[in-house]
C-alpha cells in the first residue's frame, strides 16, 4: 500500500518560525542603536579632541609670539646696558691716561708770544679726544700761527677756530677747537715760540 503525504501546505511551527525571526530582528535593532550610539560618541570625542588641539596651538603660537617679544625686549636692553657700560669704561680709560702735563708741554712749546691761553678743556665725543682752548691774540695772524704750530705737532688735527670776537682793547679771544692723539709722544722744543708764563697780550 502506497503512503504519501499529498497536502498542498506541509505541516510546521508557525510560531516558532515568527519567535526566531523576531529574535533575531531584535537583535539586529539593538546591534543597530548600539553602533549609533557608539558613533555618535566617538563624534563628540573627536570633535572636543580637535577643539583642545586647536586651542593648544593657538596658546602655543600665543606663548611663543610672547617669548620673542621678551627675548627681544631682553636682548635690546641688554646691548643697550652694555653700550652704556662700554662707553663709561672708554670715557674711565681716556681719563685715567690722559695727561695734562703732556697736554699743557706741548701747548707751551707751540703757543706763540703774542697769544695767551685762557682755558682747556678736554672731551672724549665718539672714542675722539677733542680739545677746546680759548685764547687771546694781539691779531687773528697770531692766532692762526698757533694753529699752525699745533698741525705741526702731529699730536693735533681738524684744527680750527670757531669763534673770534674783538676785545675793547683791540685783541682778540677765539676758541679753537681740535681732535687730539694724547698717545703720541710730545714735539721737540721750539726756539721761536715762548712759554706759557712769559706769553702777554
Amino acid at each position: 500500500m502506497l503512503r504519501g503525504n499529498l497536502s498542498t501546505r506541509p505541516f510546521y511551527n508557525e510560531r516558532l518560525v515568527n519567535a526566531a525571526i523576531g529574535a533575531v530582528a531584535l537583535v539586529a535593532l539593538l546591534l543597530t542603536a548600539l553602533n549609533a550610539t557608539r558613533i555618535v560618541s566617538l563624534s563628540r570625542e573627536r570633535a572636543a579632541v580637535r577643539a583642545r588641539l586647536a586651542s593648544s596651538r593657538s596658546e602655543t603660537a600665543r606663548l611663543s609670539g610672547h617669548v620673542r617679544t621678551l627675548q627681544q625686549g631682553t636682548d635690546r636692553a641688554v646691548l643697550a646696558r652694555l653700550a652704556s657700560a662700554a662707553h663709561e669704561a672708554n670715557e674711565l680709560i681716556e681719563r685715567r691716561t690722559f695727561s695734562w702735563t703732556t697736554l699743557f708741554t706741548r701747548l707751551e712749546k707751540t703757543m706763540p708770544l703774542d697769544v695767551r691761553l685762557l682755558s682747556v678743556s678736554p672731551r672724549v665725543d665718539k672714542d675722539t679726544l677733542s680739545v677746546s682752548m680759548t685764547v687771546v691774540a694781539r691779531s687773528l695772524d697770531d692766532v692762526f700761527t698757533f694753529i699752525d704750530a699745533l698741525a705741526a705737532t702731529g699730536a693735533f688735527y681738524d684744527i680750527g677756530p670757531s669763534e673770534q670776537t674783538t676785545n675793547d682793547d683791540g685783541t682778540y679771544t677765539a676758541l679753537v677747537e681740535a681732535s687730539y692723539l694724547a698717545a703720541r709722544p710730545a714735539p721737540p722744543a721750539d726756539s721761536g715760540a715762548g712759554s706759557l708764563s712769559e706769553a702777554r697780550p
